[in-house]
């Protein structure tokens, strides 16, 4: 398969603002934080990745990074997709609350230019059909996202990302804010959607039970370094870090 994704000796650093004085810069030097350590993998177009790690090992900062979000750094990132997508944790934080369900989903049809570029009634039927692709009604449209479960926010968050026409989703913590069995509902969806349209994901989360039913392959990440990866069932029956067994001994896996 294609490489989607490629990551090379990538670093992060967060630093304090340097001071004005001189006298506070070396001060300030010490308190810079190496967020990502020398971090490389390679992604194949059409699989589903997987992120495990604790919170604040570095995970976000990464999915920042590749997205552009994160602009100083040292490494290469080469991405092969030319709108990539985000779903986030908390989809109720990525929807505008005074807006409703309809105008948020057409918003990213309407920035369309040229060719591209959509009607009125063209927008809406394709906003239609993405709800009915993502289990929504299409009567959800007037309404505002405080009016909807978590469950189906986070649906009409993978709906707005999806109408971007993106090849790649990166999908941070996508479940850990659902109950169990709302959960294993966007956990079908995403692989629903990846069967029927072949988009990339790298799926980050801390619960190798998801990354299991979920993931292709496996990075596990600790302190801002990649211990190991591989395919899923390798690294959990077989893994090499010591880091690893004592996660899948957490998760009784």
């Amino acid at each position: 398969m294609d490489t989607i994704l490629s990551v090379e000796k990538l670093n992060v650093y967060y630093k304090n603002k340097e001071s004005l004085s001189a006298r506070f810069r070396q001060r300030a030097e010490k308190n810079v934080q190496h967020v990502l350590k020398d971090v490389s993998f390679v992604m194949k177009k059409g699989e589903i990745l997987g992120l495990v790690g604790e919170s604040g090992c570095g995970k976000t900062s990464l999915a920042k990074a590749i997205l552009g979000m994160q602009k100083q750094y040292d490494g290469e990132i080469s991405l092969d997709c030319p709108n990539p997508q985000m779903v986030f944790q908390d989809p109720y934080s990525s929807l505008n609350p005074s807006k409703k369900i309809g105008w948020i989903l057409e918003e990213p049809l309407r920035m369309k230019k040229g060719e591209g570029r959509l009607s009125k009634e063209a927008r809406v039927a394709k906003v239609d059909q993405m709800l009915e692709r993502v289990g929504l009604d299409a009567k959800l449209k007037d309404h505002y996202p405080t009016e909807l479960s978590g469950g189906q926010r986070q649906r009409v968050a993978i709906a707005a990302a999806l109408l971007c026409d993106t090849d790649f989703l990166i999908a941070d913590e996508p479940v850990s804010a659902l109950d169990v069995t709302i959960q294993a509902q966007i956990i079908r969806l995403l692989l629903k959607l990846h069967r029927e349209l072949g988009i990339s994901i790298l799926f980050i989360s801390h619960d190798l039970r998801v990354v299991y039913q979920m993931c292709d392959r496996v990075l596990i990440m600790k302190s801002g370094e990649i211990l190991e990866q591989g395919k899923v069932e390798e690294v959990y029956q077989h893994p090499a870090a010591e880091y690893t067994r004592l996660l899948l001994d957490a998760a009784n896996l």
